[in-house]
């Protein structure tokens, strides 16, 4: 990595060792974030225009570039090379190849960290909707078998143990009472994403980006952050995002659980369909609940994202520490996770096959309606 493809050093008499770089270069991996930068780099843009740093047509040019930045990796033609220490660098080096010395001008008044914090936040607010959206499926799902089996008699269960008699319909919707609440976290969550960091800079804020509101109110924000220092150095919204998909994951999970009882030959209540199931490579008579396996030993690793950004976060001074880049693997992850699982998990749900003969047969049965 050379000088001209940083975005620091110069104090520096040396070039960074490379196994120095190898530990700090995250540009592949964070490449995602690449329409957040240069969401925020327009609108920075602007900023610089209103400052009058840059001319009508310079800044015109920078916008023009970075929308045929954007173009060229939705298309896959573009990508973050190994002298790219992380998507900022990336995105500068490839709008200054582009349009020259008027691009390296978006450098001023901004630093990575109110672009790191800026870059996440965005991110996970439209992926907070794609989650709801998911989720939204897998409620209407439930809704739906719970609507056709809202007369199906099945066995209750405390301790594991039969209890009293419900119907399956009723049961079904106990979880979707629970998944709901997820949901409306979800929303909850959004409203406290909704201030932009961008204008906090490195963490005092900025002499030249002087109207933040209107550069958080062009990247869709409520308004900027009240505090410089609290907007770069915060990842609480981080953590309450890991929270809210682990404790969604763990509710799918106790569904999971259930769905994986009942689809076996002790339970017999509902087939899965073929399409939502896979098979042994040794035993051909056997038809194995995957999805819901899968689903909860995934809901592990999203309780272990929680914690590392719990776990990050704790002790740590104010403001930014590079500690806090370890916000986004595990971002990532809760997004991935969620959004294969949710797709899988309503497809299964809308498929099953209940059987209402066999749950009644169950229902009282081992002293069910002492209670009565």
């Amino acid at each position: 990595m050379n000088q001209t493809t940083r975005l620091w050093g110069g104090r520096f008499r040396k070039p960074p060792d490379p196994r120095m770089m190898k530990l700090s270069s995250a540009a592949g991996a964070h490449a995602r974030l690449a329409p957040q930068d240069i969401a925020g780099g327009k609108a920075h843009a602007a900023e610089l225009e209103r400052a009058g740093l840059l001319s009508q047509d310079e800044a015109h040019a920078i916008v023009a570039a970075l929308d045929g930045i954007a173009r060229d990796l939705a298309a896959g033609t573009l990508a973050p090379d190994e002298s790219d220490e992380d998507v900022h660098t990336f995105i500068e080096r490839v709008l200054t190849a582009r349009i020259g010395a008027t691009g390296a001008k978006l450098r001023a008044g901004r630093s990575r960290n109110d672009q790191a914090a800026n870059n996440l936040k965005l991110y996970l607010r439209a992926e907070a909707r794609i989650i709801g959206a998911m989720l939204a499926e897998l409620l209407d799902a439930i809704a739906d078998q719970s609507e056709r089996h809202a007369a199906s008699v099945c066995p209750g269960f405390t301790h594991l143990q039969s209890a009293q008699p419900v119907t399956f319909g009723h049961w079904l919707m106990a979880h979707g009472q629970a998944l709901s609440r997820d949901a409306s976290r979800l929303q909850d969550w959004e409203k406290r994403s909704s201030l932009s960091p961008l204008g906090a800079a490195a963490l005092a804020g900025s002499a030249i980006a002087l109207t933040p509101e209107l550069s958080a109110r062009a990247l869709g924000y409520h308004g900027p952050c009240e505090n410089s220092v609290d907007a770069v150095g915060a990842r609480d919204h981080v953590a309450e995002f890991l929270f809210v998909a682990a404790m969604l994951a763990t509710n799918l999970s106790r569904l999971a659980e259930e769905v994986t009882l009942w689809t076996s030959r002790q339970f017999g209540w509902v087939v899965l369909d073929d399409a939502f199931a896979t098979g042994s490579s040794i035993m051909p008579q056997k038809k194995n609940p995957d999805i819901a396996e899968i689903s909860r030993g995934r809901a592990a690793r999203l309780t272990g994202d929680l914690v590392a950004m719990l776990g990050a976060l704790k002790g740590l001074p104010l403001a930014y520490n590079r500690d806090l880049a370890e916000d986004k693997r595990a971002a990532f992850d809760a997004v991935d996770v969620l959004g294969e699982v949710l797709p899988a998990f309503a497809g299964l749900v809308a498929t099953m096959e209940a059987k209402p003969e066999v749950m009644r047969a169950q229902a009282g049965t081992g002293f069910a309606l002492a209670t009565e």
